[in-house]
């Protein structure tokens, strides 16, 4: 009995340990430790697809916080909805050394609609959990299983998802019946699978250890997207009993095609507003913009992700009875309208966003957001943001303009590339006449149109109120001490080349600072660049330029009278892969004027590592310029 006592003493004693060493931080490689903010001690993705309709996912996770930047990582968010239920949640949270701190109770777990705006409607949930703010480091365990009534979504393994996290260990597991084809894409180096085949189906497997942390770079790709990870997507694949084959797009579009069926119907009295909208228009153009313009005074964008798991548009007599929709809605809407008027459009899905990495067209799945419409004209291609009421006729803008999206025609699918807008068309163009005292105050008044998606970047100011615009000004303008007396802002939407104008004027006090008999006077009033790369001795990710763009600013200052530049001083160019800059001034004497003139244009694109410190070197050039004072003589 004695010895029973010890051995079940022992045995206590050995469980206690070694729950109390569970996920120490000891344990973790310091070489994984190095520019982190948290580690992924162990991951393990289990997926196993039933049928076209069923699957089951079941995931468990142990991750170590080492710091504040990285709590976000604590928190456990899981979504689901009508399509997959979740099930078995459990989640523990350890201190250093493997102690744990909670046991989270199944009724701590909130569970909650995504969005719960009056302006949305879907039925997707959230399972979520967010913790104290424990000592750093602790570590974070949840494991959970998900059941999918569709096999349009797979899981992709991404152990790595956000900056400055590191994997101690990761696997994932798909099974699949015997002959069916798991399609999957390895990024960034990440493995191919072992793959073990036998009669009742195959096992692919993946594995991923010792990944040292990868840092977004500065103007560089999200470290998600360049972090080694694998896509996997199914082929043939069912929701709510439309099924579909994702091997290529033209079978996606099809599938698209079949939930759009018959939900073009429009009715008699709406069919009799475009006939009288219409009536005496030849131009298909012109019949097209004028079928817009009805669309947007007529309906408003809700968010709805709701019909066969959210792929499914209202049909056209709900829009029209309900006077809004979504994306999808509204979109099958306009291409009803223009069904009706004889005008041929289609249906695009698009991944939309001003920063969204472009989709992947060599790997056919979903990966869209957002949906618009094409109208193939004789030479060219007209595209409509239907969820916008105040967007220009056939102007995206940065939200979806220059990408890939799957058109769905009458034959299936293609992809096609939208518009991209060329530097020299996002055009900023300022003058501004400015007049100056001998105690350095100015007063200035400045006209300034913009273009393109220079235009698209702050068209929505002029439908703001008067004292919002304000406060937008006194927020912008990069002035330490000013009073804004006048502003305006006027816009030209019904142009297919959109632009605002904007008028302002200011008195700056002291602007140019007087010494003596000098003034000394940074001539960029306004337009200032204060880009300033960080240094970087081993640069390797690519350099990505999201926005080109061009501005030109002329400033003519009126000078205080006999006061003229004490020296003459040079222009300044600079040239670079990255863009052009050219600053000059000129003293007119006949008039006693100081005219200031600049010019920068900035190139979109993606530039090799190599180039950073060049990139660097031409932006310190630009601000260096942009900052440079003027000194002005009075003669007595």
């Amino acid at each position: 009995m004695r010895v029973l006592i010890q051995i079940i003493s022992l045995f206590l004693i050995v469980s206690s340990y070694a729950e109390a060493q569970k996920y120490p931080v000891s344990d973790i490689p310091s070489e994984l430790r190095k520019g982190t903010d948290v580690v992924v001690r162990s991951s393990e993705q289990e997926l196993n697809i039933i049928n076209l309709g069923k699957g089951v996912y079941k995931e468990k996770m142990a991750i170590t916080v080492l710091n504040s930047d990285g709590f976000g990582a604590s928190v456990f968010y899981e979504s689901y909805d009508k399509l997959s239920k979740i099930r078995s949640i459990s989640i523990y949270y350890y201190d250093k050394n493997g102690k744990q701190i909670k046991k989270v109770k199944n009724q701590e777990i909130e569970d909650f609609n995504v969005t719960s705006s009056g302006a949305v409607y879907d039925d997707s949930r959230v399972k979520y959990f967010e913790p104290e703010e424990y000592d750093y480091p602790f570590t974070v365990e949840y494991s959970f299983e998900k059941q999918f009534e569709s096999t349009a979504y797979f899981p992709s393994f991404r152990p790595i998802y956000k900056s400055r996290m590191a994997v101690q260990s990761a696997a994932y597991k798909v099974s699949v019946a015997s002959g069916y084809e798991l399609r999957y894409k390895p990024r960034n180096g990440a493995p191919d699978p072992t793959i073990d085949k036998n009669d009742d189906g195959d096992t692919y497997f993946w594995a991923l250890n010792n990944q040292e942390s990868i840092k977004t770079p500065y103007a560089g790709k999200a470290a998600a997207t360049t972090a080694p990870h694998v896509l996997i997507s199914p082929s043939k694949f069912e929701m709510e009993g439309y099924t579909g084959d994702m091997t290529t797009w033209e079978g996606l579009a099809k599938w698209q095609s079949k939930l759009n069926e018959g939900r073009d119907v429009i009715s008699d009295e709406v069919k009799a507003e475009i006939d009288q909208l219409l009536s005496g228009v030849t131009d298909p153009r012109e019949k097209t913009k004028l079928i817009y313009q009805y669309l947007q005074k007529n309906t408003r964008y809700v968010s709805i992700q709701l019909g066969i798991g959210g792929f499914q548009p209202f049909d056209a007599m709900n829009v029209i009875t309900n006077g809004y929709g979504d994306c999808k809605a509204l979109s099958n809407y306009t291409y009803s309208l223009l069904k009706y008027a004889g005008i041929d459009s289609h249906y695009v899905k698009i991944r939309a966003g001003e920063d969204e990495e472009d989709i992947l067209i060599d790997f056919p799945s979903f990966q869209f957001n957002h949906v618009i419409v094409a109208v193939p004209m004789e030479k060219d291609t007209v595209w409509l943001e239907c969820t916008s009421q105040k967007a220009p006729f056939n102007f995206l803008g940065s939200f979806t303009s220059n990408r890939h999206a799957l058109m769905v025609t009458n034959n299936g699918g293609i992809i096609v590339k939208t518009p991209k807008y060329s530097e020299e068309s996002n055009l900023q163009v300022r003058s501004i006449e400015a007049t100056i005292d001998q105690e350095g105050n100015v007063v200035a008044k400045s006209k300034t149109n913009l273009t393109g998606l220079q235009y698209d970047n702050y068209y929505g100011l002029v439908d703001l109120g008067h004292d919002d615009q304000k406060k937008y000004l006194l927020n912008n303008i990069d002035l330490p001490v000013f009073d804004l007396n006048s502003f305006n802002y006027t816009e030209d939407r019904n142009s297919e080349s959109p632009s605002m104008n904007e008028e302002i004027e200011l008195s700056i006090r002291k602007y140019a600072t007087r010494s003596g008999k000098r003034l000394f006077l940074v001539p960029n009033l306004l337009n200032r660049s204060n880009h300033n790369p960080p240094g970087s001795d081993d640069r390797k990710a690519d350099i990505i330029v999201r926005f080109g763009y061009k501005d030109v600013d002329t400033i003519l200052y009126n000078l205080p009278e006999n006061y003229r530049l004490e020296f003459d001083v040079e222009g300044v160019e600079v040239e670079s892969d990255f863009g052009q800059y050219k600053a000059s001034y000129e003293f007119i004497p006949e008039t006693n004027q100081l005219k200031y003139t600049r010019s920068i244009l900035i190139k979109q694109g993606t530039f090799p590592a190599e180039k950073y410190a060049e990139y660097r070197n031409f932006h310190r050039k630009i601000r260096r310029s942009d900052a440079s004072k003027l000194v002005l003589i009075g003669e007595t």
